[in-house]
């Protein structure tokens, strides 16, 4: 019993500060807790999110019945609430800093005043914003534990201080993977001032209700989903080179479905809403794997999707929808290896659509983003088409010569209908020299 008074006495006496609460005005933005459950209070009304993360098509946004965008590149804030202001869209401010494995970042003073100083800026210039609904102060970043504060803690704190002294009026979070136990027993002790924590995860919400309940004795308090989208690329089956295999755009569109409808723990009382992971068109594992638009701006069918689920209807959907691809009748499971400059023919599958509707396909070789899996996900740029390697790539079917370099490539293809909706599928293939 006296080492667990000692122990309670210790992780007491060693917590980081409190939030500086010398405000006593009414806030524009609160986070209460009311009849039992937490929410978001904007002038005084309940407010549920529904959202994405990204920074552009917040008119389809509001459209599908989102509410909601978090933005991460702070170089794309000016627009980001320009466009929000005129829709009546909520934007949460993402603060992107170094983890805490960065010691030596940390550990020279210079670097921690030139990011206060760098993001002071950005506070000052956005926190009166009529659209800003909170901040987010770090996404997924390293907790480190450690019984002496390593100076990370003290930087987070600093900058959370300056956050909360220069904008009294938003709650403040930062983003964990799935719900780390390890991570939020490190935020609760080292730094409490926060307002809620955001919960980034892709195929483990089928357990996050569970997964909340077994941690509910060290932290029971309110939380928005920040991330959300079917199976992260490191969640995929893999070749045997290690290329993770995609769904179709329509089957990501049935998963995008079955998550939140079956999943999502929106009766939860601690449960703020959610924010899903891409509203946008962005190159991460390939350019189609997070992307609910095309890049060029096409939507796919999980923006009708989305759509039903924000608003609760069933709908009839008008996107083209895939069956699957076939490169010589295999699969990507069947782990498709070819010599440099053979010739092979590939098939897309298409679900029967209506008389009405036509359809164009696009295809293109790439070659793959190998060197970025797993490492750093900072410049994502989609790699350049392998040109001269298909001849007639507008119909389901086509004849393609396999690039002359060694090395892991994709066959994609974009399906257009003259509905202003596309499909999307790939498949990875790897180039032997003979």
């Amino acid at each position: 019993m006296t080492c667990l008074i000692t122990l309670g006495l210790f992780f007491y006496f060693t917590k980081g500060p409190q939030k500086i609460n010398s405000f006593s005005g009414i806030r524009k933005v609160t986070i209460q807790q009311k009849n039992g459950r937490y929410s978001f209070y904007k002038a005084e009304q309940p407010f549920i999110v529904k959202g994405g993360a990204g920074f552009t098509h917040i008119k389809e946004l509001v459209a599908c019945g989102g509410n909601t965008i978090i933005c991460w590149d702070t170089s794309k804030l000016e627009n980001t609430f320009k466009e929000a202001s005129q829709n009546n869209v909520s934007v949460i401010i993402g603060i992107d800093i170094p983890g805490g494995e960065q010691s030596d970042f940390y550990n020279e003073d210079s670097n921690v005043k030139k990011i206060n100083i760098n993001y002071e800026k950005i506070i000052l210039r956005y926190k009166d914003q009529p659209s800003l609904l909170a901040w987010c102060l770090g996404n997924e970043l390293h907790m480190p534990f450690s019984i002496t504060a390593p100076k990370f803690y003290d930087a987070y704190n600093g900058l959370l201080a300056i956050i909360q002294q220069e904008d009294p009026h938003h709650p403040v979070s930062t983003s964990v993977i799935n719900v780390a136990k390890k991570y939020i027993f490190n935020i609760q002790w080292r730094i409490p001032a926060l307002d809620f924590i955001c919960i980034n995860t892709y195929n483990r919400i089928k357990t996050i209700e569970k997964d909340l309940t077994l941690i509910k004795w060290v932290w029971n308090g309110p939380y928005l989903v920040g991330e959300w989208s079917p199976n992260g690329g490191w969640e995929a089956s893999l070749t045997t080179w290690q290329a993770p295999i995609e769904n179709t755009s329509t089957k990501k569109a049935e998963l995008y479905y079955e998550f939140y409808t079956r999943y999502m723990p929106r009766k939860d009382p601690r449960f703020l809403g959610s924010m899903v992971f891409y509203w946008g068109s962005r190159q991460e594992y390939t350019y189609t794997w997070y992307s609910i638009f095309n890049e060029d701006n096409t939507p796919t069918e999980a923006m009708e999707v989305l759509k039903d689920c924000w608003r609760d209807t069933v709908s009839k959907h008008l996107s083209p929808q895939l069956q699957y691809m076939l490169v010589d009748k295999l699969g990507a499971n069947d782990n498709i290896i070819v010599t440099a400059n053979s010739e092979h023919q590939a098939t897309v599958f298409l679900y029967k659509s209506s008389a009405a509707d036509t359809v164009v396909c696009q295809w293109q070789i790439l070659k793959d983003d190998w060197q970025h899996w797993g490492q750093t996900w900072d410049n994502f740029k989609k790699p350049a088409i392998q040109k001269g390697l298909i001849t007639d790539n507008t119909n389901n079917k086509i004849v393609f010569k396999a690039p002359a370099t060694e090395g892991p490539y994709r066959l994609f293809v974009t399906v257009k209908n003259s509905g202003g909706f596309c499909a999307t599928a790939n498949t990875p293939i790897y180039v032997v020299q003979q």
